[in-house]
């Protein structure tokens, strides 16, 4: 072996120790070798005889081994390289050995005879080791780990030392911050002492001056002005001196407040080098002081006191810790002083106050808002609630009222102030109006008042009068009237539920003729009949309707869906059978046509023009038919026609028909999975042609052009949302958009989105957008301009649908991104497919080393979630926290806003 200090030298590192272990472990394991540095300079080897090393050196060359340590790169993952050799038997392999940075530091060259390989003829030097392939690839093996460790582990115990010693910095700064804090928390137990002003204050400058080892505190108080002076004057309340200096009071007496330099409400911090104006000067001299912090406390807004701490015995400079200390011993004693203030205001006001709220006529309660104590209420409002549950439940809205008020601004909308609002007393049973008001405690605080009155008689009678606007005379079923409201209703719930309701039309068959034949008396009571059998067989919570003279209507909640053909089965079985008028019988059959909606409509006109059409088409193939409208009785060419002109109509009108949707984005990384922003999806909600989801008009609108407007409009009501979402309460909340192809290729993209951001006001780290993996872009050298022009912007950009196209990696080797989003074919099967695994960790792995996050879309259950959870899976978002949900049920579910 070579002079290691030499080659060293030449290596420009330490390898002594590394070549004592290769030199052992070769001999260990019967094979030889050499060590190179990152540049092909050999440092050391061959821990062999010269013979061997000879037979070694002929037959494997030196551009072999040079071409081999060229193939290493810094941090690369391949850590070992076979090497060609001439002879069957002969086995060689370079193993890299790595910093903890990842570069190369040198590379180990190892040899070896195969004796299994080895025939009579093969003529190799006497001396030479033997081995196999099992013993060689346990060697190369134990080498690979050895050079990714061993400069890792070394360069690691030289860290520990220097951490060692600032451990033991940190300990002697963490002493001092506990005797600190120990002494603080004491100062602020003095908050809760029932002791008076003085006595509480005296106490709290001892404990100050023996702990910054002061030699006096002092506070001053303002006197109210007599008449025969002609300023105000100035005397001590109470002082702390340290033993061995005479106390400053005896010399003070009511002394005027022009001779106190420092009394005007700023705060001082004068140290003895500190270069001090005459008065200053004067002052200090006259009381032998050497350095002091004067600090003003206040009574209503004006400097009432101050106090002072000083340093008389030898020169002083004040720390930076001393000053924050002695602030925040300021606000203890200015916290003390307004507590005791507004006790004695407190009093002396509610006597005054209860008088004559007591004869208000209502109940009224008022309420601190930050805390939610109750600061009065009258004997009226307490008697209002009888029942417990009731008055816990009305607390809960006035808590929601404070928090509503906080948010918008107490005195930014009057609405908060004065719109009457009504709550139920479930329990007693009783009606309430109640509204708030923001005013002025006596103590000066911003609270909140109740004014709340009993109108369970008026509503009681305005009961009785709906109810008889609702409901037909005849029959008693709901009327035409109720029927609207209650429709409206219905669909809402059905499109909020993301279920089916249905409508269904029914029409008697001849009445007229029967209505003539057996007189109006018996008609009527015919009607009466045929209502009662409806009613009874609907049951559940559908709901029957008079809607006509001899036609009804029944509406079907999303949530009885399935019983739609059984109840039509059961009418029309009923309608078969004869009625008895009279001890007579009579026969009348009944028609049916019936829709579902939000399927085939979310209007009211619409839904209710194909009901008609349904029963149209039952009564043209009989009587007691029924007809269900379906696909097929859509006309295509003229659906097609009415839904380009419907949204032609709709852009042009400003896209106030198209709705931004909002889906959760759940952040698992941290505790408890918040919330952390939302993607904005497009709904269009047409007037003509009622709700559709995406892919029943947006592949129509990026065929039209379309697109490019309603992507705008959404953009920008996305980010007027995030901005109100980041001003009220989290500022952190990011809103994901998702970018067309048409909408990328426009000119002006770079400057709709720079609009959209001024005229929101968002912040543009705040906004991230959203472009498909799956785009078929022949220029990518244009779209790769279009995304940098983009970002340039201060906004994210997302590529979505990541793991479905065909050229991902050169995506993200060209675009600008900072979100990968997975696609939900990968999710589907996570934790029980081992591809879907192995690509989603993948990504995870591949995007914490580009610097990016990641969201995985389509979750919808616990175990997928659980099985992304050792992923380093930043984001996640799908039906297992929520669906795409409207502005207003999104805001109250995940920003508490309402």
């Amino acid at each position: 072996m070579g002079d290691v200090t030499g080659i060293a030298e030449k290596g420009g590192f330490d390898v002594s120790e590394l070549s004592r272990l290769f030199a052992s472990y070769c001999s260990i394991c019967h094979v030889c070798g050499q060590i190179y540095d990152r540049d092909g300079a050999l440092l050391d080897g061959f821990f062999m005889p010269e013979s061997a090393r000879s037979y070694y050196e002929q037959r494997i060359s030196e551009d072999s081994r040079m071409i081999v340590i060229s193939s290493f790169r810094d941090f690369d993952a391949e850590n070992v390289i076979p090497i060609r050799t001439p002879l069957p038997f002969i086995m060689a392999r370079a193993v890299c050995v790595r910093g903890d940075d990842g570069k190369v530091i040198a590379v180990l060259m190892v040899y070896g005879i195969n004796h299994e390989m080895v025939h009579e003829e093969d003529v190799l030097p006497s001396n030479m080791q033997w081995t196999d392939v099992a013993g060689f690839d346990e060697a190369t093996s134990f080498l690979e780990q050895l050079g990714i460790h061993f400069y890792r582990q070394k360069g690691r115990s030289e860290d520990l030392s220097d951490r060692l010693v600032e451990k033991d910095k940190d300990s002697r700064a963490l002493k001092e911050q506990l005797e600190r804090a120990d002494v603080m928390t004491s100062l602020l137990k003095m908050l809760e002492s029932e002791n008076d002003f003085r006595k509480v204050t005296e106490d709290i400058l001892t404990e100050t001056g023996e702990y910054l080892g002061l030699s006096g505190a002092f506070v001053l108080r303002k006197l109210p002005v007599a008449d025969d002076e002609p300023e105000p004057m100035v005397d001590m309340v109470c002082e702390w001196t340290d033993r061995d200096v005479y106390p400053i009071m005896t010399h003070f007496g009511r002394v005027p407040i022009s001779i106190i330099p420092f009394w005007n409400g700023r705060s001082y911090t004068i140290g003895s080098d500190s270069i001090m104006p005459d008065n200053f000067r004067g002052f200090f001299h006259s009381y032998d002081i050497e350095a002091g912090i004067f600090l003003p406390i206040f009574i209503r807004d004006e400097v009432g006191m101050y106090l002072g701490l000083v340093h008389r015995k030898s020169p002083r400079r004040w720390k930076v810790d001393e000053i924050r200390f002695l602030n925040d011993v300021r606000r203890i004693v200015q916290t003390i002083l307004t507590k005791r203030i507004t006790k004695n205001s407190l009093a002396s006001s509610y006597a005054a106050i209860d008088a004559i709220l007591e004869n208000a006529g209502a109940g009224i309660c008022v309420r601190e808002n930050r805390s939610g104590e109750i600061l009065y209420e009258n004997e009226t409002f307490s008697s209002m609630f009888s029942d417990s549950a009731d008055k816990v439940m009305f607390e809960r809205v006035m808590q929601e009222h404070s928090v509503h008020a906080g948010v918008i601004g107490e005195d930014s909308d009057p609405r908060v102030r004065t719109r009457v609002r009504e709550f139920y007393a479930e329990n007693a049973g009783r009606w309430f109006t109640y509204n708030f008001a923001a005013i002025d405690w006596v103590d000066e605080r911003r609270v909140t008042m109740c004014t709340l009155y009993d109108i369970s008689q008026l509503k009681k009678y305005q009961r009785q009068i709906e109810r008889q606007a609702d409901l037909d005379d005849l029959t008693g079923l709901y009327n035409r009237h109720r029927f609207h409201k209650d429709f409206e209703k219905s669909i809402q719930d059905a499109v909020r539920s993301a279920g089916q309701g249905a409508l269904l039309f029914l029409d008697l068959d001849d009445f007229n003729a029967l209505n003539d034949g057996l007189g109006h008396v018996l008609g009527d009571q015919f009607l009466i009949m045929a209502s009662e059998s409806l009613q009874q067989i609907i049951g559940g919570r559908a709901q029957c309707y008079r809607i006509g003279g001899d036609q009804f209507a029944i509406l079907v909640p999303y949530s009885e869906s399935d019983r739609v053909e059984q109840l039509i089965d059961t009418i029309l079985a009923r309608f078969e059978k004869p009625w008895r008028i009279s001890e007579n019988a009579y026969y009348c059959t009944i028609c049916i046509g019936a829709v579902s909606f939000p399927r085939f409509g979310t209007h009211e006109d619409t839904l209710s023009q194909r009901a008609d059409y349904a029963l149209q088409m039952a009564k043209k193939a009989g009587k007691n038919q029924y007809a269900i409208f379906g696909e097929k009785d859509e006309s295509e060419p003229s659906m097609r026609l009415d839904l380009e002109k419907a949204m032609r109509d709709a852009v042009a009108d400003g896209c106030h028909e198209f709705e931004v949707y909002y889906q959760p984005v759940v952040d698992i990384s941290k505790p408890g999975h918040p919330c952390c922003g939302a993607e904005a999806l497009v709904r269009w909600n047409s007037k003509k042609l009622g709700f559709m989801v995406p892919d029943k008009f947006i592949p129509l609108a990026e065929y039209l052009g379309l697109i490019v407007p309603i992507g705008e409009h959404v953009l920008v009501e996305a980010c007027r949302r995030c901005r109100y979402w980041n001003d009220f309460g989290h500022p952190d909340y990011r809103v994901h958009v998702n970018l067309s192809v048409i909408q990328l290729l426009q000119e002006d993209v770079v400057d709709v989105i720079e609009n959209a951001l001024e005229v929101s006001g968002l912040y543009p780290g705040n906004l991230t957008l959203e472009v498909t993996e799956s785009l078929a872009i022949n220029d990518m050298k244009r779209m790769k301009s279009i995304l940098e022009g983009i970002h340039t912007l201060g906004v994210r950009l997302a590529l979505d649908d990541f793991g479905t196209g065909y050229s991902s990696l050169n995506h993200l080797k060209h675009m600008p991104l900072d979100v990968i989003k997975i696609d939900r074919c990968f999710v589907n099967d996570v934790g029980k497919d081992d591809f879907s695994d192995a690509f989603i960790k993948t990504v995870s792995d591949l995007a914490s080393t580009i610097d990016v996050n990641v969201v995985v879309e389509g979750v919808e259950n616990i175990s997928q979630e659980d099985a992304l959870g050792d992923m380093k899976i930043d984001m996640i978002q799908g039906y297992l926290y929520d669906k795409p949900l409207p502005q207003n049920d999104f805001e109250k579910k995940y920003l508490g806003i309402l």
